[in-house]
Formats: structure tokens, C-alpha cells, sequence
């Protein structure tokens, strides 16, 4: 992109929503599923996908000049990228795909402007919620998308971080405790609380142990277990500062004086150049009204909740560990 002459560097940036959609649009019918080990025409595809052989042939045609698919013949095959969009890959992205082609979360970008001049979007984080409540499917949806996408960055989280010196551990906002159930499997002498909303719990209600123990609430209402760490896990940046300082500072009133509170979020460089944070950012802006934060921002952040910035740790994912202790 740097090495493009400006105005095809524009023109790439102002279409680049055309190659997003027919990504969303592939991964919603399922051609990489389709798509076997040999290669397939477009009308091949179209017959098991209920898609037309023509526009389907340009859109992978589009999809193929960026490295998803790939030409041979008169017909397509798998790259490394469009494997990904395999249900059946372990490092699948295609329900994080599907998720961002919903209705509901493309018009949030339909609607930036709205976001521009008020720094609110058309539906917040509480409004989405109560969305996803009403639409099971597509709360079906979104809870696989998250769970595809934290599924690289729990691995680096348990391998940056020595979590064996704590007893109990909170998950904070950890829906089915991806997160904390890979902890306690790496540190056998803990055990741990995962605490959502009433909703939330009920659909983890399956994976709840003899460790692992399922508390319903609301971070903003009522008051958090005590434990020796507390998980945030991408659930402060889905907020503003003011919210976000509340739920610091409910973890801030449940917390021991020796808890430690860590943070996993994709910090923004302070530095320019694209990152992938400030994607995300501008992703939070338009469709939860929240934000990621530089690491003097979070250090801010904490301490409006009572709270002191310890150190940020890199993992080898493009999320960080921010860790806190009581001030």
C-alpha cells in the first residue's frame, strides 16, 4: 500500500469494502466447504451452493487477486487463506466472517457517520446485547465468532503469563470460559469463577466443574466474586472510558489487596503505521461504542478505578497482557 502511487493507494482504500463483502458473502454459503481437494469451476460451486455460477466466478476471481483462492485451470482451488474459511479447520475464521457480514453489524459501518459526529454508535454494546437476546441465530453466530477468534490468542495468554501462584481466578465477562478452563489446565492447583450475564451462563451451564464455577450477573449492578486474579479477556475495550472505569472499579471493590487484575486486549501503538488495533478500534467505534487504548491510556484508565498499571506483557499473538494490583 506505502509503495503505490497515492491515488491507487486511495482507490484501494475507498473500494475495499467490495473484496470485505464477497469474503462475507463466500463464508456465508459455505464455497470453502464446498471446495475440495481438486479443483472446481465456479459452476461446480454454484450447484452445491445455491449461488450464480457467473457472479460467483467474478467474486472469487476478486478473492484470488488477494490470496484467497487461487486460479488453476478454469477453475479454482484452496490457498493457505481460504482454508481458513473451512468449518472444519482448526484455526477456522469463518464464522468470524459470517459475523461481520450480519445485518446488524455491516449497517453499524452503513451508519459511521452517525458515529462521526456523535463518537456514539447507532446500537451500543448494551443495545447489541439485547439484540443478540432477541435473535438466537444470530447470537449462535456470534458467540462462535469469539470463540474462533480468542482461539489464537488463549494459547499465547497461558504462554506469556505464570498463573500457578493463584488460588481462584475470575473470569470476568468470560462467556464459556474458553479462557479460564485453558488456564486451569496448564495450573492444576487453581480453580476459578467465570461471571456473565444471566444469559450467557445459562448457555455455559454445560461446562461448569468441580474447578470451574458459573456466576450470573451484572458488572455494572452487582458485586463480583473475591479472587486472587481477575480475567478481563477483550470486555474493556467494548466500552467507553466511563463505563469502563466502573467495571474496573466493581473489580477494584471485589479484589483482595493482593489480587492481581490482567487485561487482554490488542493495545494501539504508539507509534504510526497500520496495526492491527487501530482497525479494531475503529470496529468498536462503529459498532459497541467502545475503543482499544495505547498503554499510557489504560495506565490512566486503571488508575480513575483505583487501580496501578504494572507492567504490559507481549504474547505472541496481537493481543497483550495489561497487569494491574490494587492501588
Amino acid at each position: 500500500m506505502h509503495n503505490l502511487p497515492p491515488e491507487q493507494a486511495l482507490w484501494s482504500l475507498i473500494t475495499s469494502h467490495a473484496a470485505a463483502r464477497c469474503l462475507q458473502v463466500v463464508a456465508e454459503f459455505g464455497v470453502a466447504d464446498a471446495l475440495g481437494n481438486r479443483p472446481m469451476t465456479a459452476a461446480e460451486l454454484s450447484a452445491q451452493t445455491g449461488l450464480n455460477a457467473d457472479a460467483l466466478n467474478r467474486m472469487l476471481r476478486l478473492l484470488a487477486a488477494h490470496d484467497v483462492f487461487a486460479h488453476e485451470g478454469d477453475g479454482y482451488r484452496h490457498s493457505q487463506a481460504s482454508e481458513l474459511l473451512r468449518t472444519d479447520h482448526p484455526q477456522s475464521m469463518r464464522s468470524l466472517a459470517r459475523m461481520m457480514g450480519m445485518p446488524v453489524l455491516w449497517n453499524s459501518f452503513t451508519e459511521l457517520a452517525h458515529a462521526a459526529k456523535t463518537g456514539k454508535p447507532v446500537l451500543d454494546w448494551a443495545a447489541l446485547v439485547a439484540y443478540f437476546a432477541g435473535h438466537p441465530e444470530e447470537s449462535s453466530l456470534f458467540n462462535q465468532a469469539m470463540t474462533e477468534k480468542s482461539s489464537g490468542i488463549i494459547p499465547a495468554v497461558i504462554a506469556a503469563y505464570d498463573f500457578s501462584s493463584f488460588g481462584l481466578i475470575a473470569d470476568i465477562g468470560g462467556g464459556r470460559g474458553h479462557l479460564l478452563r485453558g488456564i486451569l489446565e496448564r495450573t492444576p492447583t487453581a480453580s476459578g469463577i467465570v461471571f456473565d450475564l444471566p444469559h450467557v451462563i445459562a448457555d455455559a451451564s454445560g461446562h461448569e466443574s468441580e474447578r470451574v464455577r458459573l456466576q450470573s450477573g451484572d458488572f455494572f449492578a452487582d458485586a463480583l466474586p473475591a479472587a486472587d486474579a481477575y480475567l478481563l479477556m477483550e470486555v474493556i475495550h467494548d466500552w467507553n472510558d466511563q463505563d469502563a472505569a466502573k467495571i474496573l472499579a466493581s473489580v477494584r471493590r471485589a479484589a483482595p489487596a493482593h489480587a492481581r487484575v490482567l487485561i487482554i486486549e490488542a493495545l494501539v501503538s504508539e507509534s504510526p503505521g497500520p496495526h492491527f488495533s487501530k482497525v479494531l478500534d475503529i470496529i468498536m467505534l462503529a459498532v459497541t461504542g467502545g475503543q482499544e487504548r495505547t498503554p499510557s491510556e489504560y495506565e490512566a484508565l486503571l488508575a480513575s478505578a483505583g487501580l496501578r498499571l504494572e507492567r504490559v506483557i507481549p504474547t505472541l499473538s496481537q493481543h497483550s497482557i495489561v497487569e494491574a494490583v490494587v492501588a
